[in-house]
């Protein structure tokens, strides 16, 4: 009881030491546990003081605005002039002030206060002189893996205080009034809005959502009396990805990876199917990689509509290149076109019915289909190299989902010898010539261009081609 007697009387006490605030203040009290009773001390609390505080010139006036700290009740603002601080107003509620230029004020100072104090002074820090105005606000990514962040960024323009909400409760506030960014954990769907303020207490807001990639649930196919030999190897197959050579299969998964295994008959397990390697992948692959030269080329559809394409060393499957990622969709696998490699039956034939195998030489490059008709042709050996633009023509109308089929025309027809790309289009087929690599009169040049073909890192950069449709059939 004596104890308790003793801080009754502290506390009383304490209402009237020097360092009290001023009279218009209370005294903030915290508490504490003493022994089995909880008590009250007196403790020192002020609100935050706003992080920019910013002056907007006029003809007539200084405009001053700044962040209404949600732990203020007022503001108190002074000027300086002749040297000496004088006070302009004790008590401002709201966002912004106007200070006549007759007041010769030198600069400002400001302080947040509520019932138990005043935080530190806080000297204007910024000018402005630009109109409020949003110029930008967007996510690095408009989806993305439960649990995982996204990154919100903001430009703007003459604002006094920039601020984030979301739909799900979240308030970011006293944010940069010019730009930033801001990265934020998102659980479910959540839209963002930007708001800024000016300096006449009006704003302006803007919003973005960010999704969140459904999780896959995958279902195991039902064991049959037919032979299945990748049924028991725990992988969750794209079947239509598959990739077989030599003893090996190489094939793309729904959780975005590439996987190699090998068949290997004395292993001493259940499945003779060994995996040798995976490779994560930033997206799926919806057709078979094409082999070229051991190595696989493949297009990678990433979520949100973007996509790129990638080479992998069967060898060294640490020698892995990828282009810059785009913003376009993509299905189709690469194709390959090297005229040096062609096979020699196929030129023995085209000599024997009398057609020159010059007239079907094409330009040697990587082949990439876009789903709305655009063709970026790349270097054989370089898929970073600027790429060559191609199209399809107009009569193709449906995006490009399958991998296009190389071949040579057909004799007696007009486009025999020519190498060609067979493109589905719903239900009709195209039968497209590939631009030719150079154009030949004489006979040396004919000659000389079986010895030397121009490929896409050679040739000469120019305006988007069109393809030539050299047929069409219903299927």
């Amino acid at each position: 009881m004596k104890l308790l007697h003793f801080i009754g009387l502290f506390l009383l006490s304490t209402l009237f030491i020097p360092f009290a605030k001023a009279s218009t203040f209370e005294q903030a009290l915290s508490p504490i546990r003493t022994g089995g009773a909880i008590v009250y001390v007196p403790i020192e609390l002020s609100p935050n003081h706003p992080e920019y505080f910013s002056i907007k010139p006029q003809d007539d006036s200084h405009l001053l605005a700044w962040h209404f700290e949600d732990d203020a009740h007022f503001y108190q603002i002074e000027a300086l002039v002749n040297g000496q601080w004088q006070t302009l107003s004790l008590n401002v509620t709201t966002a912004f002030y106007r200070v006549p230029l007759s007041t010769g004020a030198a600069s400002y100072r400001i302080r947040g206060c509520h019932n138990y104090g005043c935080s530190d002074w806080k000297g204007s820090n910024r000018a402005v002189t630009e109109e409020t105005d949003i110029n930008a606000f967007y996510a690095d990514n408009i989806a993305v893996a439960k649990f995982q962040s996204a990154t919100l960024n903001w430009v703007v323009q003459g604002a006094s205080a920039v601020s984030i909400t979301s739909n799900r409760g979240a308030n970011y506030s006293n944010l940069n009034p010019n730009h930033g960014s801001l990265s934020i954990d998102v659980y479910q769907e959540t839209t963002f809005t930007l708001s800024i303020a000016d300096f006449n207490g009006h704003k302006k807001y803007t919003e973005i959502t960010v999704g969140v990639i459904p999780e896959r649930v995958v279902n195991k196919s039902t064991k049959t009396e037919h032979i299945q030999p990748l049924y028991d190897i725990n992988q969750d197959i794209i079947h239509k990805t598959l990739v077989a050579f030599d003893d090996a299969i190489y094939f793309a998964t729904h959780d975005k990876k590439l996987v190699h295994y090998r068949y290997e008959p004395d292993a001493q397990t259940e499945s003779k199917w060994q995996l040798i390697w995976e490779r994560s992948l930033s997206g799926e692959i919806s057709n078979p990689p094409t082999l070229y030269n051991n190595k696989l080329y493949y297009s990678v559809s990433i979520f949100g509509g973007k996509s790129q394409v990638c080479s992998l060393s069967l060898v060294l499957s640490s020698q892995h290149t990828c282009t810059q990622v785009k913003q376009a969709q993509l299905y189709a696998s690469p194709i390959v076109v090297d005229t040096t490699s062609l096979p020699q039956s196929h030129l023995s034939w085209l000599q024997k019915i009398g057609i020159t195998p010059i007239e079907s030489q094409a330009v040697n490059g990587i082949y990439v289909f876009y789903a709305n008709g655009d063709i970026a042709l790349h270097a054989l050996n370089d898929l970073n190299a600027q790429p060559r633009s191609f199209a399809f023509p107009q009569s193709i109308q449906n995006e490009v989902i399958d991998t296009p089929e190389l071949f040579i025309g057909a004799p007696n027809t007009n486009s025999a010898g020519w190498l060609q790309f067979a493109v589905r289009d719903g239900s009709r087929l195209h039968g497209l010539q590939l631009p030719i690599a150079q154009s030949s009169n004489s006979l040396i040049e004919r000659a000389m261009s079986l010895f030397s073909f121009d490929d896409a890192a050679t040739s000469q950069s120019q305006n988007t081609q069109t393809l030539n449709q050299a047929w069409s059939a219903e299927l």
